[in-house]
């Protein structure tokens, strides 16, 4: 009897490989999904070391958050081919560049009307979501996504020539559990946010030495390192 499963599982680490294939053109940029990550974590991947093969768990959640947004996007071709877009144009997986500040990468829509409408779409459990819109917000949350999407609001706002204040920003959650989805709008002050990260990011690295356990944004938050790729094979974490 064949082994699903395990079939499955080499399918999704050979989807992983094709997706970085994408990105061998950019050799030693940063990328945009990466924003807010640990300075140590950003100088391994620069200087491609070799990484953690995902285990079966990340690699089906990274895959479901994959086929919702192929879907989302399927969506996009079928709605504009059938009844278009009055006044506005749609990005999606749309590649942006941002040179100056050694960053790549796909954003998952954005839309060109009276202001750039830039939108990623994040898929979460439960406990997740009522973190986000529940009662008890969590007070702390981790900065990842919204300095994420600044990065791809900032490449947009070049890409077009267009000023900050012409950008609006929003995550649109999936929620896992019952498939209910949910606009969170995010301040435009993120794309300066996500400027100084990379800034920060820039100058930090530009020595060439390996960021040492403890100094500043190494890591940003202790759990980084257990989902570091380079936890273990380079790293010991904290």
């Amino acid at each position: 009897m064949i082994n699903i499963e395990e079939i499955y599982h080499e399918y999704l680490l050979n989807e992983g490989k094709k997706h970085k294939q994408k990105y061998e053109m950019f050799a030693g940029w940063f990328s945009a999904s990466s924003a807010g990550s640990c300075h140590r974590k950003q100088w391994y991947k620069i200087n491609n070391y070799e990484e953690t093969t995902p285990d079966v768990r990340s690699s089906r959640v990274m895959r479901l958050g994959t086929l919702v947004h192929k879907d989302i996007e399927k969506a996009l071709n079928f709605y504009s081919d059938k009844f278009g877009f009055k006044d506005a144009k749609i990005y999606a997986e749309h590649r942006v560049e941002i040179p100056e500040i050694n960053v790549v990468g796909h954003l998952d829509i954005a839309v060109d009307a009276d202001k750039i409408y830039v939108y990623d779409l994040k898929t979460a459990h439960s406990f997740k979501w009522k973190k986000i819109f529940g009662r008890n917000v969590d007070p702390k949350p981790s900065v990842n996504y919204q300095l994420q999407l600044g990065t791809y609001g900032l490449g947009m706002m070049n890409f077009l020539d267009r000023k900050e204040d012409e950008v609006e920003l929003g995550l649109i959650w999936y929620k896992k559990d019952d498939s209910m989805m949910k606009v969170q709008t995010i301040s435009d002050e993120w794309i300066d946010n996500a400027f100084f990260y990379w800034v920060e990011l820039n100058e930090a690295l530009e020595k060439g030495d390996v960021p040492e356990i403890g100094s500043y944004n190494t890591p940003i938050y202790n759990w980084e390192c257990k989902y570091c790729p380079y936890h273990k094979i380079h790293c010991e974490g904290v």
